[in-house]
């Protein structure tokens, strides 16, 4: 149960460090956050997403490379734009690590140095 929770919990710090930039029903047009020479993720309308790095932003498409091949994709069919933040995940990651590790420890020097002579039976 404790594998479990801590999967779970590692898989939450994950999902937790991709950004949304774009959403279709509230930015509307509005691709101004998305930069040439960065990697980010697509969700199309009715496609499945796929990871890209762009080249350009033109007035109505994104061109840009996935799996070394160059992909044109139109902004009126983009659903959802999602950016990565890999060294925020990487630093809370470690964090989580570093923080748990460090309780403990002290958990384990509380018990350790614990005497039964303050404890009335």
């Amino acid at each position: 149960m404790k594998t479990f929770s801590f999967l779970i919990s590692l898989l939450l710090l994950l999902q937790s460090c991709t950004t949304a930039i774009y959403r279709n029903n509230i930015n509307k047009n509005d691709f101004s956050a998305v930069e040439t020479g960065k990697r980010y993720t697509f969700y199309e309308n009715n496609k499945p997403k796929y990871k890209v790095r762009v080249s350009a932003v033109e007035d109505d498409k994104i061109v840009g490379v996935a799996n070394n091949q160059e992909v044109t994709i139109a902004k009126n069919d983009i659903r959802v734009i999602k950016k990565n933040n890999s060294k925020g995940t990487t630093a809370i990651v470690v964090g989580s690590v570093v923080g748990v590790a460090g309780f403990v420890a002290l958990i384990a020097a509380l018990v350790n140095n614990s005497t039964s002579d303050y404890y009335y039976y």
